[in-house]
C-alpha cells in the first residue's frame, strides 16, 4: 500500500492561504496592541467616553460621556453630605453649559445640610447656587439610577452634629387618617369529674385613633363577653401633640404620670414633658463627654471593655466628643489620640452611671396639672420634676407634688467618679389623714453602680430608708381619705415599710458563660417580720447554638400579726376601732425553687429558623417537680407560620399535660389557635389580630399597627410585598400598611416586586422617611403600568432610527429610548395611540409611530411590534 502524501496547493489555493495568514496575523497584532494600549480601569471621578466612530448607523450618545449625566429639570432626590443622609427633597437641576448640568442649591439648604454659614461665600447669593462656586473645595456627584445627590465638603467647613441627627425639616407629620387596631380571642374549657362543666368567654382589645396634622387622638378600650353578659371598658382617651422644637410632648386627657421619683398615678388633665425619642440615639441615656488636645490632625479612638466604640478625626487644638452611644454595660473609657506623625497619647475617662444619670448639659422635665382617676376620690394635683446634668460627674434631681391634704418634695442627684456612680434622693411628705391627722416624714433612696474592669464585674446596690412612720405615699392618702375605706377597715393588712436593700452582681466568664447573684431584704413597721430573697443564676452558650441556664432562688416571708374579721365588723366612722377584729399570728413561709433548662436546634446552626427543642426541669420544696419539653419553630416561604408543641409532667400530681399552638401571619391580619389536654379537662382558644386604616384613598387592612406606622401607595403593584413589613402586601387599590416605624429616625421602606402584576413596574423600590411620634406617614412609590413592548421602528426610507432617540407618549412623558437595531423597550398604558420619536431639535429630527395592540396576546410578558415611523408633519 502506498504511503499517504499531502496534496500540494494550487496557485489560487496558495494565494487564499497567504491572504488568510495575513488576516490572522493582522487581527492578532491588532488584539495584542489593543491589550497593551488599553487604558487602566477608571478611577473615581474620571470621565469615560463613548467613541461614536465605533457605532454603525446614525445617532449620538455624546450626552452620556459624563458618569453623572442628567437632563435639566426637577427631580426628587436623596441628598447626602459626606456620605451622611440629609433629607429627601425635590431639587431643580440647571444647565450651566451644553455639557454641564448642576443642582440648584440655596444657601439655606446648604446650612440645613450642615455647612457652616461662614463657609458659604458672600458673593454666592440667590436661590440657585452652584456648589463648587458657593463653597471652596466642595464638589458633587449624582447617581441617576438611585436619584442620589452626594455633596462633598471639607470636614472643617461642616458643623459637627451628633450621630443619627435628623433635621427638624426632615420630620414627616404624616397624613390625616383614622384607624382601628384590634386583638380578639375566644377561650373554651370543658371539665369532667367532680368539677364538670364548661366555660366560654370572648375578649377583644381595641386601639383606635385619628391623626389630624400634628394632633393625635387616641382611645384604648376592651370588651368582654361571657355567659353573664358583656361589658365595655374604656381604659384611656387622650389627645397628644409632639413639640419637636422643645423636644417635648403634650398630652391632654387620660394618662399616667411618669413614676420618676413619685409613684405613678392615673389622671385626667394636662401633662407636658421631655420626649427623649426626639434626641439622636448617640446622645440618649448617659455617656461622659470626652475632652482632650490634639497636636495635629489626629485620629481619636475610644475603647470600652476591650471593644472599640468610637473613632473620629479631629483638627489640631482642643477637641470635645459628646455623642458617644450609651452602652448596655459600663466600664471606664480608654482614649487613644494618634497624631499625624505616629505619636500616640492615652488617657482614661471614668464611666459609671445609675438610672437617673444625665449627660453634661442635658435636662429632663415633666409637668402635670391634672385630677386623679380610678383611685380614691378624684383629687386635683400638680407635679413638676426637673433634672439637669451639670458635668460628667454630677446630675441634679428635683421635684414637687402638691394636692389638697398632701405635699411632697424631692431633692437629690448623682455623683460619679472612679469609685463608681452614687445616686441619692431625699423625699419629704406632709399629709392630712382622715383618722390619724397631720403626718410628715422622710424617705431616702441610695443607689450605686460600678463595673470593675479587671474582672468585668458589675455591682449594683439600691437602698431605701423610711426615717419615720409619718411618711406617706400619695396613693395611700387617697385611699385612706376615701369614705368607702373609712374606719378601721382601711388599715387591714397594711405594714408601713422601714427599710429595704437590693444587691446584684453580674460576672462575665467570657467563653465559660456568665453568672449573677441578686439579693433583697425588707423590714416593716407594725406586726410584720423581715422578708428576704436570694437568687443565683448561671448561663452558657455552647457552639453558638446550644444554651444552658440554671437558676436557684430561696425566698423567706417573715411571720406577721394580722387583723381577723369575725363577721361583726362595722365601718361606720363612729364605730369602735376594735369591734369585730381579732389579732391573729400568721406564720412565715420559706420556699426554695430551682429551674434547669436546655435549648438546642434540630438542624444545622448555620440555617436560619431551624426548629428549637427546649427542655426544662423545675423543683419546688413545697410543690414538687415538673418536667417540660417543647418544640417551637417557624415555616413557610416567608416564615409566616409559627408553631409550638409541649408536654409537661407533674411528679406530685402524677399527671401529664399536652399543648400546642399555631400562628399564621397573613397580609391583612394574623390568626392563631391553641389547645391543651390534661387530667379531667381540655381547653381550646382562637385569636385574631389586625388593623384597618381609613384614608383619602380608601380603606386599607394590615396585620397590626404600632404607635407610628406608614401607608404605602404603589398604584398597580398589586401583590408586591413590603420588605420587613410583617407580611404586608400591596392590595388591589395600590396600598399597604407598614405596621411599625421608629419615630424621629430614618426608616427605610422597600418593596419586593416579586409577585406583582407583570403589567406594572416600579420606577423606584426604596424610600426613607423620618416620622414624628404617632404619625401615619404616606410613602408613595412611582410605578409605570401597561404592556411591556419591544418596538422596532424604521424611517420611511427604510433607514434605522438614530441610537439614543427618545420615545415620547401622548402625555409628553419619555417612556423609552431607541437602542441598537432601531429597537426600543417601552411600557405602554393605552392599547392604541401615537408615539413620538425624537433625536434632535430640528423639524426633521422626529417621527411618529401609530400603534394598536389589538390582536396581540396581551398575556405575554413582552409584546413585539414592528412599525414604520412617518416624519412629523407628513400625512398619515
Amino acid at each position: 500500500m502506498g504511503k499517504y502524501r499531502k496534496p500540494r496547493a494550487s496557485g489560487s489555493g496558495r494565494s487564499k492561504l497567504v491572504v488568510g495568514w495575513m488576516i490572522a496575523w493582522a487581527a492578532t497584532s491588532l488584539f495584542c496592541f489593543a491589550v497593551q494600549a488599553a487604558p487602566a480601569p477608571l478611577s473615581a471621578g474620571e470621565n469615560y467616553q463613548f467613541d461614536e466612530n465605533l457605532m454603525f448607523g446614525v445617532g449620538s450618545v455624546a450626552r452620556f460621556n459624563k458618569a453623572d449625566a442628567i437632563e435639566p429639570g426637577e427631580y426628587t432626590v436623596e441628598l447626602y453630605i459626606n456620605n451622611s443622609f440629609v433629607q429627601r427633597l425635590a431639587l431643580r437641576f440647571f444647565a450651566v453649559s451644553d455639557n454641564d448640568v448642576q443642582p440648584c442649591l440655596s444657601a439655606a439648604l446648604l446650612e440645613s445640610a450642615g455647612v457652616k454659614h461662614v463657609a458659604i461665600k458672600a458673593q454666592a447669593t440667590g436661590e440657585c447656587l452652584s456648589l463648587q462656586q458657593a463653597v471652596e473645595g466642595a464638589s458633587h456627584s449624582f447617581d441617576m439610577g438611585k436619584l442620589r445627590l452626594d455633596l462633598r465638603v471639607p470636614q472643617s467647613l461642616i458643623n459637627r452634629r451628633p450621630q443619627g441627627f435628623v433635621p427638624l425639616e426632615s420630620l414627616d407629620t404624616g397624613e390625616t387618617v383614622g384607624f382601628v387596631s384590634y386583638n380578639a380571642n375566644h377561650y373554651h374549657v370543658s371539665r369532667t369529674g367532680s368539677a364538670s362543666g364548661r366555660t366560654d368567654s370572648s375578649y377583644a382589645v381595641f386601639n383606635s385613633g385619628v391623626n389630624m396634622g400634628m394632633w393625635r387622638l387616641r382611645q384604648q378600650g376592651s370588651v368582654r363577653y361571657n355567659a353573664e353578659g358583656s361589658d365595655w371598658n374604656s381604659a384611656r382617651l387622650y389627645l397628644q401633640r409632639p413639640l419637636p422644637s422643645l423636644q417635648s410632648e403634650l398630652t391632654l386627657g387620660e394618662g399616667y404620670t411618669s413614676g420618676r421619683f413619685f409613684s405613678g398615678i392615673s389622671y385626667r388633665g394636662l401633662e407636658l414633658g421631655s420626649d427623649e425619642r426626639m434626641l439622636p440615639e448617640s446622645i440618649r441615656g448617659y455617656a461622659p463627654t470626652v475632652r482632650g488636645i490634639a497636636q495635629s490632625n489626629a485620629n481619636v479612638r475610644i475603647r470600652q471593655g476591650g471593644n472599640e466604640i468610637y473613632q473620629t478625626v479631629v483638627p489640631p487644638g482642643p477637641f470635645e466628643i459628646s455623642d458617644l452611644y450609651a452602652t448596655h454595660y459600663e466600664g471606664d473609657l480608654q482614649v487613644a489620640v494618634e497624631e499625624a506623625d505616629g505619636r500616640i497619647s492615652q488617657f482614661t475617662v471614668p464611666f459609671s452611671a445609675v438610672t437617673e444619670s444625665l449627660r453634661p448639659g442635658a435636662s429632663r422635665y415633666n409637668f402635670a396639672l391634672v385630677r386623679t382617676r380610678d383611685i380614691g376620690r378624684d383629687t386635683p394635683f400638680t407635679e413638676l420634676i426637673f433634672q439637669y446634668g451639670l458635668n460628667n460627674a454630677i446630675t441634679v434631681n428635683s421635684g414637687v407634688r402638691l394636692a389638697q391634704n398632701y405635699q411632697a418634695w424631692v431633692i437629690g442627684g448623682v455623683y460619679a467618679n472612679w469609685l463608681g456612680a452614687f445616686g441619692q434622693d431625699n423625699t419629704y411628705t406632709r399629709a392630712k389623714d382622715a383618722k390619724e391627722g397631720n403626718l410628715s416624714g422622710w424617705m431616702s433612696r441610695l443607689s450605686y453602680s460600678r463595673t470593675f474592669e479587671p474582672t468585668n464585674t458589675l455591682l449594683t446596690v439600691a437602698a431605701y430608708r423610711y426615717f419615720s412612720a409619718g411618711y406617706r405615699d400619695f396613693g395611700d392618702v387617697l385611699k385612706d381619705n376615701d369614705s368607702s375605706y373609712s374606719g378601721y377597715g382601711r388599715s387591714l393588712g397594711r405594714y408601713p415599710p422601714h427599710s429595704r436593700w437590693d444587691v446584684s452582681v453580674n460576672q462575665d466568664l467570657e467563653r465559660f458563660g456568665s453568672i449573677y447573684i441578686s439579693a433583697s431584704t425588707q423590714d416593716y413597721r407594725g406586726g410584720h417580720a423581715r422578708d428576704t430573697q436570694l437568687q443565683l443564676g448561671y448561663s452558657r452558650l455552647f457552639g453558638q447554638a446550644v444554651s444552658f441556664n440554671l437558676s436557684v432562688a430561696r425566698q423567706r416571708t417573715g411571720p406577721s400579726q394580722s387583723d381577723y374579721d369575725d363577721g361583726r365588723a362595722t365601718f361606720a366612722p363612729d364605730a369602735p376601732t376594735n369591734r369585730g377584729f381579732e389579732q391573729v399570728r400568721v406564720p412565715g413561709t420559706t420556699e426554695t425553687l430551682m429551674l434547669l433548662s436546655v435549648s438546642l436546634p434540630l438542624g444545622s446552626p448555620a440555617r436560619v429558623h431551624v426548629p428549637m427543642l427546649n427542655s426544662s426541669y423545675s423543683h419546688s420544696a413545697n410543690y414538687g417537680d415538673v418536667y417540660q419539653t417543647s418544640l417551637t419553630g417557624v415555616t413557610g416561604d416567608e416564615q409566616s407560620l409559627s408553631y409550638g408543641f409541649a408536654v409537661s409532667h407533674d411528679a406530685v400530681q402524677r399527671q401529664n399535660t399536652f399543648s400546642g399552638n399555631l400562628q399564621q401571619r397573613l397580609s391583612k391580619s394574623a390568626i392563631g389557635m391553641s389547645a391543651s389536654k390534661g387530667v379531667d379537662y381540655w381547653q381550646a382558644s382562637g385569636s385574631a389580630r389586625g388593623a384597618l386604616v381609613v384614608h383619602p384613598g380608601g380603606l386599607t387592612f394590615g396585620p397590626y399597627l404600632g404607635d407610628t406606622f406608614a401607608l404605602v401607595e404603589a398604584k398597580g403593584a398589586t401583590g408586591a410585598s413590603i420588605l420587613n413589613g410583617q407580611g404586608a402586601r400591596i392590595d388591589g387599590a395600590g396600598f399597604a400598611l407598614v405596621p411599625s416605624l421608629t419615630p424621629y429616625r430614618y426608616n427605610t421602606i422597600a418593596i419586593n416586586p416579586e409577585g406583582m402584576d407583570t403589567d406594572t413596574e416600579l420606577e423606584e423600590g426604596q424610600r426613607r422617611v423620618a416620622p414624628l411620634a404617632g404619625a401615619a406617614v404616606k410613602v408613595e412609590f412611582k410605578t409605570r403600568s401597561g404592556a411591556a413592548l419591544l418596538l422596532t421602528a424604521h424611517l420611511p426610507d427604510g433607514k434605522m432610527i438614530p441610537i439614543g432617540a427618545e420615545v415620547i407618549d401622548a402625555n409628553s412623558a419619555v417612556v423609552g429610548m431607541v437602542g441598537q437595531g432601531s429597537q426600543a423597550y417601552l411600557r405602554i398604558e393605552a392599547s392604541s395611540g401615537q408615539l413620538t420619536i425624537r433625536w434632535g431639535e430640528e423639524p426633521d429630527a422626529s417621527c411618529l409611530v401609530t400603534y394598536d395592540l389589538d390582536g396581540l396576546d396581551l398575556k405575554q410578558p413582552l409584546l413585539r411590534l414592528e412599525k414604520a415611523c412617518r416624519m412629523a408633519g407628513s400625512a398619515p
